[in-house]
């Protein structure tokens, strides 16, 4: 019997080392959303008016050479003649990929009728927060 009582103390031990190892490693919403929400702001703002340097004022390195000006006007007028201008976003939600934040989001714009999925991929480059990744889904812009 004391045995067991061992075994479960022990087991109870390493149990919450574990999770209180993970919770140490959760991220700060707040914390995110301070930095987020304003960036994708501004780049979904940037959308409406056209305006490449700011849309694109926020990117990491290799963010802007993926979508540099000439892409940008090639794909983002075609993905707006479909959804319209940006009007609002709420926050979904926030998870840690490796080195990068993914933070969601559903927007409204002025011609989907549904939500369009927003996806900001963001990394810490000495202290900063970089744009690693954008990405824009919602039926009309998948042709459904």
């Amino acid at each position: 019997m004391k045995l067991y009582k061992n075994i479960l103390l022990l087991t109870a031990l390493i149990l919450l080392i574990i999770l209180s190892g993970c919770s140490a490693q959760e991220i700060p919403l707040a914390e995110v959303k301070q930095y987020a929400d304003p960036i994708t702001e501004n780049i979904l703002i940037a959308m409406n008016e056209d305006n490449y340097s700011r849309f694109s004022q926020d990117f990491d390195e290799q963010m802007k050479n993926g979508l540099d000006e000439i892409k940008y006007y090639n794909t983002i007028p075609g993905m707006k003649n479909k959804i319209g201008q940006y009007i609002s976003k709420e926050l979904v939600s926030v998870e840690k990929k490796d080195q990068f934040v993914v933070v969601t989001y559903k927007a409204k714009f002025s011609e989907e009728s549904g939500d369009v999925i927003v996806r900001s991929v963001f990394s810490d480059r000495n202290g900063k927060n970089y744009i690693s990744g954008f990405w824009m889904d919602s039926q009309k812009l998948r042709g459904n």
